[in-house]
C-alpha cells in the first residue's frame, strides 16, 4: 500500500523536492507523490481523502508568508507534522539559445519567486512585463509548450528549465540566500 503525499507544484518544482526530502529524512516508504499545482488542490485533496499528506510551501525568508497556502489552510483542520526549511535558488531561462537578455519583454513564475529576485529583476529588466503564475515549473512547462511568447524568460528552479530543455541565461538570481519553510500535514 502507498502514502499518497500531494504536493503544491510540478515536477520539477522545489515543492517536490521538498516532499521528496521531507519522505526521506522522515523514513516514510512506499510514497506516491502528486503534483497538485496549487495550495488550494492540496488542501481539497486532503479534505476529500484523495491524499494521506500534503506539502506546502508555507513562508520565505525573502518574500514571506506565501499568501495562496495561508488562504488554503483556511479551510481545514490539521495537524502539521514537520515542517523543513530548504534554501531556494532560482535561474532564468529561456525558449533557446537564439533569445538574448536583450530580446526579453516578460518574465513569467510564481508571485514568490518574482518577489525573491526583485532587485536582479529591477537591476537587469527594468521595464519588464511580469507574469504571475501558478507554479515556477508550471512556468518553465509553458514556455516549453509555446504557451508564452518567444521573448518571455521563466525563472524557475535550474533542473525544472533543463528537464525541459530550455536555455539558461543565469543561474543563482535570487537577491539573497532564500530559505522556505515547507510543512507536512495530514487532516484532522
Amino acid at each position: 500500500m502507498y502514502i499518497k503525499i500531494g504536493y503544491q507544484g510540478v515536477e520539477g518544482s522545489n515543492s517536490e523536492y521538498a516532499a521528496i526530502k521531507i519522505s526521506e529524512f522522515n523514513k516514510i516508504k512506499n510514497v506516491h507523490f502528486i503534483p497538485l499545482e496549487t495550495s488550494m488542490n492540496v488542501v481539497k485533496a486532503l479534505l476529500n481523502k484523495e491524499i494521506d499528506y500534503g506539502v506546502l510551501a508555507y513562508e520565505n525568508n525573502i518574500a514571506g508568508l506565501v499568501s495562496e497556502t495561508i488562504e488554503a489552510l483556511s479551510l481545514i483542520k490539521y495537524d502539521k507534522i514537520i515542517s523543513y526549511d530548504m534554501p531556494i535558488h532560482h535561474s532564468l531561462f529561456v525558449y533557446n539559445e537564439d533569445i538574448s537578455s536583450s530580446k526579453i519583454t516578460k518574465i513569467a513564475s510564481h508571485e514568490q519567486a518574482l518577489s525573491q529576485c526583485k532587485n536582479y529583476i529591477n537591476n537587469n529588466f527594468p521595464n519588464i512585463t511580469l507574469i504571475k503564475d501558478t507554479d515556477t515549473a508550471i512556468s518553465a512547462q509553458r514556455l516549453k509548450d509555446g504557451d508564452f511568447d518567444s521573448n518571455t524568460a521563466v525563472i524557475c528552479k535550474k533542473e525544472a528549465g533543463e528537464k525541459r530543455n530550455l536555455y539558461l541565461l543565469a543561474n543563482n538570481i535570487e537577491d539573497r540566500t532564500s530559505i522556505t519553510n515547507f510543512i507536512l500535514i495530514k487532516k484532522i
